[in-house]
């Protein structure tokens, strides 16, 4: 065997052969290093699924497009890194999202044929339906500051996704322009699709031992998500306010730091902007609801945002030009003229009237 054959123990960095079933040193599993995305290409995971290409790479593993060998038909297939397999919250959070996407059904969801764990490869898989496509993040990065116009409709959606997942007792916890997906269908517009539920929460299991973890996206967490507190819907109201925020501004919502996401109140939208690029005042409003540092001073749901922004829709943008100034009024000179001429004939009536009577 050559010495390039030869890899370190994750655990001790002692040297170890492929045959090696443990490390003799500290006696921990030897676990291969990841293998380059493009090296699982031609590989049949599970005997079901032929990978064809690299659709992406994330943190907890690698996104394929393959074919089902018995179908024929091209699917998305989600591999776990073989070596997060040793970790029990990686293997925990693996689980749930399979779980937690076989729960959901919805037009706004991607949708999970199967899930399972190959032998032959050590990989931890979840096929999906194939998306074509682009994902919020290239849109905003094409068209930010986008109008409301353009992302009303698509925040609308995600509500109408999130809302389902909440249903279920399910938080995504990682809502970002990354894992939301637009199919184009006609007419130029979107098809949003909720996709990676990698660290979502699902609230009728107890996960007591993750709350001290900061899983997320630190840009787009919520304060309560930051401090490593519960969560419930209202965090995915929260990030989904960061998205909007972003998206309509171009600005970031806080700091690059947990005490910014904890401290910092985001700018009013309408002071960012140019006068031609106003927000409606009611969108303006209901963003710096959404962005609320405590939970109770959010919308309560996903369907009751999705109602304010569609109402947003038929608002109009505020006006350019300055309001008159009005004169301040005191409470005895902010009754009209003519209410204060007719108080004062009635005086004078009831006056006259009593002296005429102790005259006869």
């Amino acid at each position: 065997m050559s010495k390039s054959s030869r890899s370190s123990c994750l655990s001790c960095g002692g040297r170890l052969s492929p045959e090696d079933k443990v490390c003799g040193s500290c006696g921990a599993k030897n676990v291969a290093p990841d293998e380059p995305a493009e090296a699982w290409i031609g590989r049949v995971i599970d005997g079901k699924y032929e990978i064809d290409r690299v659709l992406g790479v994330g943190g907890m593993g690698m996104v394929f497009a393959a074919r089902r060998t018995l179908v024929g038909d091209e699917v998305a297939l989600k591999v776990l890194y073989p070596r997060l397999l040793e970790s029990r919250l990686q293997r925990d959070l693996f689980r749930d999202e399979a779980i937690a996407s076989a729960r959901l059904s919805h037009r706004n969801v991607v949708t999970v044929f199967d899930t399972g764990f190959s032998e032959e490869t050590g990989a931890a898989y979840i096929a999906m339906e194939l998306l074509r496509g682009k994902t919020l993040k290239v849109l905003l990065r094409e068209q930010a500051p986008a109008a409301p116009s353009i992302l009303v409709p698509i925040a609308i959606q995600v509500c109408k996704g999130l809302s389902a997942a909440h249903r279920a007792q399910i938080i995504h916890r990682d809502l970002k322009p990354d894992n939301i997906f637009l199919e184009e269908i006609a007419g130029g517009e979107y098809r949003v699709k909720l996709v990676d539920f990698g660290i979502s929460a699902m609230l009728d299991v107890d996960r007591s031992g993750e709350r001290r973890q900061r899983l997320g996206t630190l840009r787009y967490m919520s304060p309560e998500q930051c401090r490593g507190r519960s969560v419930d819907a209202r965090a995915d109201l929260y990030a989904l306010g960061v998205v909007l925020y972003e998206g309509l501004t171009r600005r970031r919502v806080t700091g690059k730091s947990v005490t910014a996401v904890c401290n910092e109140v985001p700018q009013i939208p309408n002071v960012l902007l140019p006068t031609d690029g106003q927000l409606p005042r009611a969108l303006e409003d209901l963003l710096m609801r959404m962005l609320a540092k405590e939970p109770d001073e959010r919308p309560d749901s996903a369907m009751a945002v999705s109602e304010a922004l569609r109402l947003t829709l038929n608002a109009e943008a505020p006006s350019l030009e300055a309001p008159p100034k009005r004169r301040r009024l005191s409470p005895a000179s902010s009754q009209p003229s003519s209410w204060l001429g007719w108080r004062f004939a009635v005086g004078v009536g009831v006056i006259v009237g009593t002296l005429w009577g102790l005259l006869r």
